[in-house]
């Protein structure tokens, strides 16, 4: 062990570092035998909603209750007619740089709604700007800090399924911390194309949930499947039943749907036929989960958080040519979704 790293280890304890395998501290046995791991789930998610509490003023009731009891909140017809058409038409024409990520069968492409883009896009800015959804967006993710989005287009079946899986394809949840992520689907949602799946009520820290996060932390650090070891569990059919107050839900929903999720709860993209694709908005928002106080919410703010990522993008750009690869999530030349 480098106990040099030492210090660096010990206040990862207090940010939203999660990974057993690359840290000793959160992946020890010991530790997480006197409960570090069901701790820090804990302690996270009642900060989270220390920070929602200060962020509910003018979010609708029955959405706060809906997001805190089961874990999402559902929105059809989300716009009106007219501007929705508008807005599928900007996003279809826009023709912009697009990153795809390969994972297992699956070709995911996305567009980095960062400032420049959306001054381009203003039907799309019209309703990422929206007062209220803002608030909701705040309250969701317990953060005055705004998701960063994209459009978003999920490839199925891109690579041969028989031999590489789509990861995301298996239930799971993201992290030991609340965390948002929402989709406003651009077209229709069905068995075909792959609905997100949800475990209703699965975002709470109840005793089964703590009892399930314990077990797991024991043997996460040697656990074959990489994304457990790395703190994204796994959760198997009859976990997930266990965790929530109904089994995996599909959701099956026409075009013009808002969906905002806590993907702290058990999760996954639902399965679909090769070929098919899947249109969206879409964005997430992740926080140190220990702060007390949600922040100020200041444009300046907003705006760094996609330069930070698009630094981060060409970073990982030089490290993976430098290999004579591709990062994760790299440049194609296809130009429109």
């Amino acid at each position: 062990m480098q106990w040099t790293r030492f210090p660096l280890w010990f206040g990862e304890l207090f940010t939203g570092a999660k990974s057993f395998k690359a840290n000793p501290l959160i992946g020890s046995d010991r530790l997480n035998r006197y409960g570090l791991h069901v701790g820090r789930v804990w302690l996270a998610y009642w900060m989270s909603r220390l920070r929602m509490a200060m962020l509910a003023p003018g979010v609708p009731r029955a959405d706060r209750e809906q997001f805190q009891r089961y874990g999402y909140v559902l929105k059809e017809d989300y716009l009106p007619e007219a501007q929705f058409q508008a807005l599928v038409k900007a996003v279809r024409e826009y023709e912009g740089e697009i990153r795809e990520c390969c994972q297992g069968d699956t070709n995911t492409h996305r567009i980095l709604l960062a400032p420049e883009v959306l001054e381009q896009l203003p039907a799309v800015k019209a309703v990422l700007e929206d007062s209220a959804l803002k608030r909701l967006f705040r309250y969701c993710a317990g953060h005055a800090r705004l998701p960063i989005c994209h459009v978003e287009n999920v490839h199925n079946g891109s690579r041969d399924s028989a031999t590489a899986r789509d990861p995301q394809k298996n239930l799971h949840v993201d992290t030991f911390q609340p965390t948002m992520k929402f989709w406003l689907y651009l077209e229709d949602v069905t068995d075909e194309n792959g609905p997100f799946v949800f475990v209703p009520g699965s975002n709470r820290p109840h005793r089964e949930r703590l009892k399930w996060e314990y077990e797991m932390s024991l043997r996460a650090k040697a656990h074959a499947d990489r994304y457990t070891a790395r703190g994204s569990f796994r959760v198997s059919e009859e976990d997930a039943r266990k965790l929530g107050v109904s089994g995996p839900q599909p959701f099956r929903v026409k075009a013009n749907t808002l969906l905002i999720a806590n993907t702290f709860g058990v999760h996954a993209r639902g399965n679909a036929e090769p070929g098919s694709s899947r249109l969206a908005l879409w964005g997430m928002s992740r926080t140190n989960p220990f702060l007390p106080l949600p922040g100020l919410g200041f444009d300046y703010f907003n705006r760094l958080q996609y330069r930070v990522l698009q630094r981060m993008r060409r970073q990982e750009d030089a490290r993976a040519a430098a290999k004579g690869g591709q990062s994760s999530w790299h440049v194609i030349e296809q130009r429109r979704l």
